[in-house]
């Protein structure tokens, strides 16, 4: 309940689909390396995720999971590539609603951002492109270009893992087509240069996420589907909004119930987590941009560090939801406390960065401020 009449905008419900959101704060999937080793939920996974249900997150977004066994890019990363997956994110997803909020997963295949060292595959893409960040860092990277076999095969590992989801209770997915990884690859003229029906033009390079939407949405006809991109990659001759004026309707006609705006690639990493440099709010004008091209709720983030700013955001328009992801890890009560009029016991993140342990070659994420993930825990249990 909110007592706080300044947080009308940010508190208020949100239908997606046939969702009801009980406010329009988000928590964007985030790669935590908190699962058991064969990728299934443990326990300190449960605790983080739930500790954000409890703290009045509205819209919760578990993941990244991994949807083939090829693209396994971590220790402890979250997977749901099988069956085996299905109890434990039965029970996790069911301990979110519990709580109030609406439970969700991202669905990601890494593509060419991994290391052939960690899968212990080659790497597919839609290019023979290496990763000019990854090839840099394993003496082992392999890559190929993905034949029309293998295209068909991981369209039906999302599509499956869709299923999965959906049969343990997950109340929408959301197809990872952001940061670089497979699909916003094949999105992207930077990094396809095929010349078969999977690239060239806009609709080409667009048609493995439409086929991927298509088919969710087809064996699947309740579940929402998000899908999150990068409306931005800031990289030459990558994409930029105005590309997506003609990508975004494709996604709406295919299926799509939401839009997640991030930016950046790997070679681009600042624009994937901001550093304080770039201020705040760095990339809502993206978000507000792509607005203009969908019908459906979108959902702006980046260095959104506060309900006033996120309140600030929604009553101007630019966007209908706000992801919040260091600020939640930093205090997963700050949208309690914030509605409750108790800003002041937040525990305030303060952009060390700390959190994003794939640039700082630590194991699983920390947080320098939250006394619960801080370096001495290291228990899974």
């Amino acid at each position: 309940m909110n007592n706080n009449n300044k947080y009308q905008n940010i508190s208020s419900r949100l239908s997606i689909n046939r969702l009801e959101l009980p406010n329009r704060v988000v928590f964007p999937a985030w790669q935590i390396n908190y699962a058991n080793n064969d990728g299934t939920v443990s326990n300190k996974l449960l605790n983080f995720y739930t500790a954000l249900a409890d703290g009045g997150c509205g819209l919760i977004f578990t993941g990244a999971a991994a949807v083939s066994p090829n693209t396994i890019a971590f220790d402890r990363i979250m997977r749901i590539d099988s069956n085996e997956c299905i109890p434990g994110l039965t029970n996790l997803f069911s301990e979110i609603s519990r709580r109030g909020s609406i439970p969700g997963i991202q669905l990601i295949h890494y593509g060419r951002q991994a290391a052939s060292s960690v899968t212990g595959y080659d790497l597919l893409a839609p290019s023979a492109i290496p990763c000019p960040v990854m090839s840099q860092f394993d003496p082992d990277y392999k890559i190929r270009e993905m034949s029309i076999g293998e295209i068909d095969m991981i369209r039906k590992d999302f599509i499956d893992a869709a299923v999965r989801a959906e049969q343990a209770g997950a109340s929408i997915v959301e197809v990872h087509a952001a940061h670089g990884y497979l699909l916003n690859e094949f999105l992207s003229p930077y990094s396809n240069h095929r010349s078969d029906q999977y690239g060239g033009n806009t609709y080409n390079r667009a048609r493995l996420t439409v086929e991927i939407i298509e088919g969710i949405r087809a064996r699947l006809d309740r579940i929402a589907i998000s899908v999150r991109i990068s409306g931005n990659e800031f990289v030459d001759g990558g994409l930029t909004p105005a590309d997506f004026r003609k990508i975004i309707p494709l996604f709406e006609e295919a299926g799509m119930d939401m839009l997640n705006v991030s930016a950046g690639v790997y070679e681009s990493m600042d624009r994937i987590v901001p550093p304080s440099s770039l201020g705040e709010t760095p990339h809502i004008n993206i978000a507000s941009e792509l607005k203009q091209y969908t019908s459906v709720p979108i959902c702006a983030v980046g260095s959104i560090y506060s309900l006033d700013k996120a309140e600030s955001i929604i009553s101007s328009g630019k966007s209908d939801l706000i992801a919040m992801g260091r600020a939640q890890v930093a205090d997963p009560g700050m949208v309690n406390k914030s509605l409750h009029g108790h800003e002041s016991d937040i525990n305030k993140c303060t952009q060390c960065n700390e959190c994003t342990f794939w640039t700082t070659g630590d194991p699983q994420m920390y947080c320098s401020v939250n006394p619960a993930l801080k370096r001495e825990i290291e228990v899974y249990t």
